[in-house]
């Protein structure tokens, strides 16, 4: 399938190809997963390095709290809160960017404040990890249900149980993202996690033709 064919009217053309391998189930779930994470991949390279700033910068503010949290109150989650609104605004770039990483940052903040298991020795790390997933829900897994009808006749309810299959790969592709991204300051050479076969796939070509 040519890049530019568009068989889902509410994906970016990138999407568009990791969609039609889900929905004709053809692809083995291992091969769908990493056609979706180098989409997401060039996503994210595409947005910039705003987001690792940002995560540096609430990781700095929320380390603040981390090292005392027996004594933290709620008030002080309140105003770190809005500390978080504050970086976010007054820093210069994309609006849905900066959108995308205070959900981030606001999610693990709340994690933190309800006791949930949260990542309190790579802040940055788990603050930029959890903007990759909202990238990768915003712009492929929400988009998915919003079409009258799917590829190749596909139902919802089937396509959902392929999309939950590929979840374990996602989520082990966006963590080496993020350890990509932070360590070397930079979207620019994120790479991908090994493939689990031998057989190389060229995700330029067209798996399910012929």
């Amino acid at each position: 399938m040519p890049d530019g064919d568009i068989v889902h009217s509410r994906l970016k053309r990138l999407y568009q190809k990791p969609y039609k391998w889900l929905c004709e189930g053809i692809a083995t779930s291992d091969e769908c997963a990493r056609a979706v994470l180098e989409k997401l991949k060039q996503d994210i390279k595409a947005k910039g390095d705003l987001s690792i700033v940002l995560a540096q910068a609430l990781a700095a503010s929320v380390t603040q709290i981390i090292s005392n949290l027996e004594e933290v109150r709620e008030s002080d989650f309140a105003k770190l809160s809005v500390e978080f609104d504050n970086l976010v605004r007054q820093a210069d770039g994309s609006p849905y960017v900066k959108e995308l990483i205070l959900r981030a940052g606001k999610g693990y903040l709340n994690d933190l404040r309800n006791g949930r298991e949260v990542d309190i020795t790579h802040t940055s790390e788990a603050i930029w990890r959890r903007y990759a997933h909202e990238v990768y829900e915003a712009e492929f897994k929400e988009r998915i249900p919003l079409t009258p009808k799917h590829h190749a006749g596909i139902t919802q309810e089937i396509l959902e149980k392929r999309i939950e299959a590929i979840q374990p790969s996602i989520d082990f592709g966006i963590q080496k993202f993020a350890q990509n991204a932070i360590r070397n300051q930079s979207v620019a050479r994120l790479s991908m996690p090994r493939r689990s076969s031998q057989e190389a796939i060229d995700l330029n070509e067209d798996l399910l033709a012929g």
